[in-house]
């Protein structure tokens, strides 16, 4: 699995979900509507990048993901241990 195609499935949905919300956004001035736009991005971006580093951590999710979008992990999971006290 390539971060960058799960990048592109999550911008590509981010795209779905801004076209579905042109009509409420076309009601903001344009620069605002930018913005809107540009933050949903980094927002999404980042949210992507968070899930990707998680599953370096959590074998379960990185299973999760190499079937959702194939491939090979381009690493290998490690499970963390914790001992109760």
């Amino acid at each position: 699995m390539r971060r960058n195609t799960v990048h592109r499935h999550a911008r590509a949905l981010l795209e779905h979900e801004l076209r579905r919300a042109r009509g409420r956004l076309a009601t903001l001035p344009v620069e605002r509507r930018r913005a809107v736009e540009e933050a949903s991005s980094r927002v999404t971006a980042a949210l992507v990048d968070t899930l990707l580093d998680e599953a370096r951590h959590e074998p379960a999710l990185a299973q999760a993901l190499v079937s959702i979008y194939g491939g090979e992990l381009a690493w290998e999971p490690r499970a963390v241990l914790w001992v109760a006290d």
